[in-house]
């Protein structure tokens, strides 16, 4: 048999996938307190939990939770306990793990979180292996076997760089939520990366980073006029998330504040954004269309799951399961 066939082979097997998520697979080590320690300080944990994360990992794992066919890419150490626990949980989340690369030279890496009683948190990243990932560990056999590639939070870009070009050969949707790991970087370093995106969902402080803003509040004028700039780049839709405002829906022609979920008390932030970019998946996934009434209809899903997350301990705890959707979706009258 050629090696042609046999590629070809493989990209039929492969070919399952809604979203293949790529980026980091962490272990969060979370520690709740009552107030965030001052200069040369001591505060006393509460409690501390331990949940695997990773922003483009949380995102799959919701995916999974929501029903969706997910893969996640990523690197982690190969031999270590944080690795069997990310992988038994993804598995637990109907995620699928053979496309995950290892090192044997780099620890699965690790961030810790400090919660305060308000929700408010402090978050220090050990990118570990993941940030090893390269364009080597992302083969075209498997980028072509899925409808959408998701892109979050991994300093190295140069692999998002390579999956967002295969992804153009194929016709495959790139979203991006980059965190403020890519965001920090700088516009003029990661402009090449922007270029390739089709959906770009911002933090309100990462857009206030990606542009250099000093201010504290980040109008909706201010969004506006400086979205010109990232759509000449080629990006379709712009969301930049605002916590508890909502979400801003842009694109070339219209904009939107779409309202939060309500909810009665914020447990915790953490992956949040992660929520809401899965809940978004969940509707584009629906039918592809990018017309603005469908756009707010997925921005909507997408403040429902964050609303749901941060009522709960951790990124995942929170995440509601397709029936909660189509709930959701029924009280909306927003089947779509």
């Amino acid at each position: 048999m050629s090696i042609s066939k046999i590629v070809k082979v493989n990209i039929e097997v492969i070919n399952i996938f809604d979203v293949i998520c790529i980026g980091a697979a962490l272990i969060d080590i979370v520690a709740q307190v009552d107030r965030h320690p001052h200069d040369d300080d001591e505060v006393f944990v509460s409690q501390l939990n331990l949940f695997s994360g990773g922003a483009a990992a949380n995102t799959a794992y919701a995916c999974g939770k929501m029903g969706l066919s997910v893969a996640f890419i990523g690197k982690l150490g190969e031999a270590d306990v944080f690795n069997n626990k990310i992988v038994n949980d993804f598995k637990e989340g109907s995620v699928e793990t053979k496309l995950i690369k290892y090192s044997t030279f780099y620890k699965t890496g690790s961030t810790y979180i400090v919660l305060n009683s308000k929700g408010e948190r402090r978050i220090y990243a050990y990118s570990g292996a993941a940030n090893y990932l390269s364009e080597n560990d992302i083969l075209e056999e498997e980028i072509s076997g899925t409808k959408l590639i998701y892109l979050s939070s991994l300093r190295n870009i140069e692999p998002f760089i390579y999956a967002s070009n295969l992804s153009r050969n194929y016709k495959i949707p790139v979203v991006l939520n980059p965190g403020m790991l890519i965001v920090e970087q700088g516009f003029d370093n990661i402009k090449e990366l922007l270029e390739k995106v089709d959906i770009l969902i911002l933090s309100k402080n990462e857009f206030k980073t990606l542009f250099n803003f000093r201010e504290n509040n980040l109008s909706k004028n201010l969004i506006k006029e400086n979205s010109t700039t990232l759509f000449s780049l080629g990006i379709k839709v712009i969301i930049v998330t605002l916590g508890k405002k909502g979400s801003f829906l842009l694109t070339p022609k219209h904009r939107e504040i779409i309202q939060p979920l309500k909810v009665e008390k914020v447990l915790d932030t953490t992956g949040a954004g992660d929520a809401f970019s899965a809940g978004f998946i969940f509707g584009l996934l629906q039918n592809f269309r990018l017309t603005f009434e469908h756009l707010k209809s997925y921005t909507k899903i997408g403040n429902f799951v964050a609303g749901h997350c941060i009522q709960k301990l951790g990124a995942r705890n929170g995440i509601p399961e397709r029936k909660d959707l189509d709930f959701f979706l029924d009280s909306e009258n927003k089947k779509i």
